[in-house]
């Protein structure tokens, strides 16, 4: 199999399984991959370019050591010759950021206690005036949640001040937010409705006794059964925030509709 820096880590995984093992070996990070759960939400998003810029490694390292069990390399494989230091200083840069009040957030210890700190960021997020910046302190760029903020709104950039750290800058984009509240709105549609659209065309499934992270999976699992013209109905105890973005790269809609605080409805659909 021909390989180049777009080539996504599930691709490789399938085609030889060998690859958890290899790239493991590269970068502590990447151990992640032994759990199946993140093999099946991660990475058939994560291309290899992306996961050396989540190792901070150079894109170059982690072909190399793909071609060690059997891959070859494409004419343009976007190996890069540049240092670690040169290429990661500043990863992505989606705008021009003001950085007036910068409020920190040390994610690391959170880590290392096994916990996600999606649920502290987002806490974190809430409590800060749309005009300061939280700078997120990790060990390596959170590249889902990055691509889950900027839907709501927010723009990124990464630094590596130095070797097993990151720096996260996050800040809302007020132009972009204005923007992606008029698409909402515009496409907007009632639960009621799409619950009479597909009326007895309809998969049920309830999460709200699993543990994490099975609802994701549950739900993911039940979506690639879903024939032609159906709708999943799910019940929840929150808005699964992961699962959001991972549906509508998948071209999926979805509306919800709460009835307690440990309660809600969703419809999947296309």
């Amino acid at each position: 199999m021909k390989i180049s820096s777009k080539t996504k880590i599930s691709k490789l995984i399938k085609e030889n399984e060998q690859t958890i093992e290899v790239i493991s070996s590269i970068n502590k990070h990447f151990k992640k991959l032994n759990n199946p759960f993140l093999r099946k939400t991660l990475a058939a998003r994560v291309s290899i370019a992306e996961a050396a810029r989540i190792g901070g490694v150079p894109v170059c390292v982690m072909i190399d050591k793909l071609k060690e069990i059997g891959f070859e390399t494409a004419d343009e494989c976007g190996c890069e010759t540049v240092s670690p230091a040169d290429k990661y200083r500043i990863n992505n840069k989606t705008s021009n950021m003001k950085k007036n009040k910068i409020v920190e957030m040390d994610v690391r210890p959170i880590l290392e206690g096994g916990v996600d700190p999606f649920e502290a960021i987002m806490a974190k997020l809430k409590t800060m005036d749309d005009a300061d910046t939280l700078l997120i302190i990790n060990t390596f760029e959170p590249i889902p949640l990055l691509n889950l903020l900027k839907k709501k709104g927010y723009v990124y950039e990464t630094e590596r001040p130095e070797s097993g750290l990151v720096y996260t800058y996050l800040e809302k984009d007020d132009a972009q937010e204005k923007k992606e509240e008029k698409e909402v709105q515009k496409e907007a549609v009632s639960f009621k409705d799409i619950e009479a659209k597909y009326a007895n065309k309809m998969n049920e499934i309830d999460v709200r006794d699993m543990e994490m992270p099975m609802p994701m999976v549950s739900i993911l699992e039940a979506l690639e059964q879903l024939k032609d013209g159906q709708a999943l109905y799910v019940h929840h105890k929150k808005l699964p925030q992961y699962l959001i973005p991972e549906m509508e790269d998948r071209g999926y809609k979805w509306v919800s509709e709460e009835v307690d605080n440990d309660n809600i409805k969703l419809i999947i659909f296309k």
